[in-house]
């Protein structure tokens, strides 16, 4: 193989990505962002979703009728 050549810094990047799941430990760092992306993120959207739901009628728009429902 000619004019190829190997860095060794990224050698050692491959073999880290490819072998993340034997270099893992839990640590304060990512217990808080399993918690952060597991927990609020999903409970976070729950409750966008609930206070939102039947607030807006995307059928009107096709109508020219007002968007927001009354009440």
């Amino acid at each position: 193989m000619a004019g190829i050549k190997h860095d060794p810094a990224l050698e050692r990047w491959a073999h880290l990505r490819e072998n993340t799941h034997l270099y893992f430990r839990w640590n304060k760092s990512n217990v808080k962002k399993t918690l952060f992306w597991g927990i609020v993120v999903p409970v976070g959207l729950t409750i966008l979703a609930y206070k939102t739901d039947r607030k807006w009628d995307f059928t009107s728009a096709q109508t020219k009728e007002d968007i927001h429902i009354q009440k």
